[in-house]
């Protein structure tokens, strides 16, 4: 208690002994309380980001106010990292919303090298924070950005030693699917899907199979059936029980992608095997997810077996 007693006190100090002028203007404490030695300002600096754009033009923002944000990254205060991935996204939908011209790939050139250092964050809960920033922010991006800068970092992630980046990298592909052209899903994502379906590592074979089905989703239907649906079905026999479950939670997913015929010939039995696995969780995420797969069936697909296990 003594040493931390100690500790706050320092920081106090520390913090007194700075500066913090009343007549500063809000870009001027931006840029003062992001490079604080102290983490509580860099705390709220990196809190306040959205506000601080919002009163900032295009120029200001991309020339004095998130080139900052590259240390924020790398804070060593994983609640600084934390509070700047959740700051990134609603900060840079004010921004493109008032982006002409060249200065969407401005901001972008800005925003999206510190999306990769914080996807690649060693902690948990940044990473999982910076996942969900891009997934809302991608969609505001123009096309030609997302579907080359953005995109090309992202599946470069499939070849990275980390487990943790291949995961990743099939979540967001999975997530961004229904931004990104038919053509693209066909040739760039698909491809990459289906490796990660085969890595070695169960926790990437896992969210292979739960993101697996949003990628079928927005492909063309034919190719889903060809291409990625034996993948689904090979992944839903897993010797792992949570790649099998993960199945069962992205089968809705699969079946919108499918023609009623082969909805009929390939999921209902697996749905039917999924609800006898072996495994109660495999059993539980079946049942949990039946109704919602029953809801893109016809009538004539819902066999007796199907209602036996949704009654």
């Amino acid at each position: 208690m003594e040493t931390e007693a100690f500790v706050e006190g320092a920081q106090r100090e520390e913090e007194d002994d700075e500066e913090d002028n009343e007549n500063w203007t809000d870009l001027e404490r931006f840029q003062n309380f992001t490079t604080s030695q102290h983490p509580l300002r860099r705390l709220v600096s990196a809190r306040g980001l959205e506000q601080t754009v919002k009163k900032l033009t295009i120029a200001d923002a991309v020339e004095h106010c998130l080139p900052l944000l590259n240390q924020a990254a790398e804070d060593e205060e994983s609640s600084v990292r934390d509070a700047l991935s959740a700051q990134l996204a609603p900060a840079l939908r004010d921004l493109l919303g008032r982006a002409r011209g060249d200065e969407s790939a401005a901001l972008v050139n800005c925003v999206w090298p510190l999306s990769l250092t914080l996807l690649r964050d060693k902690d948990q809960q940044v990473r999982a924070v910076a996942e969900d920033a891009v997934i809302e922010y991608a969609s505001l991006l123009p096309p030609a950005l997302l579907n080359n800068r953005v995109l090309e970092d992202i599946i470069a992630m499939a070849e990275q030693d980390a487990e943790d980046e291949r995961m990743t990298c099939v979540k967001l592909l999975g997530e961004l699917s229904f931004a990104l052209k038919q053509d693209v899903l066909v040739h760039q994502v698909a491809p990459v899907v289906v490796q990660l379906a085969g890595d070695s590592m169960f926790r990437v074979r896992k969210a292979a199979a739960l993101y697996i089905g949003k990628v079928c989703r927005w492909s063309p239907k034919g190719f889903s059936v060809t291409d990625l649906l034996p993948v689904y079905l090979s992944l839903a026999e897993d010797e792992i029980w949570g790649v099998r479950k993960a199945c069962a939670e992205s089968i809705a997913d699969v079946a919108s992608s499918l023609s009623p015929q082969v909805r009929t010939e390939k999921l209902v039995p697996l749905l039917e095997a999924l609800a006898t696995d072996a495994s109660r969780w495999v059993r539980n995420a079946a049942f949990q997810h039946l109704g919602t797969l029953i809801g893109n069936l016809t009538s004539a697909e819902v066999t007796p077996k199907l209602l036996e296990l949704f009654s």
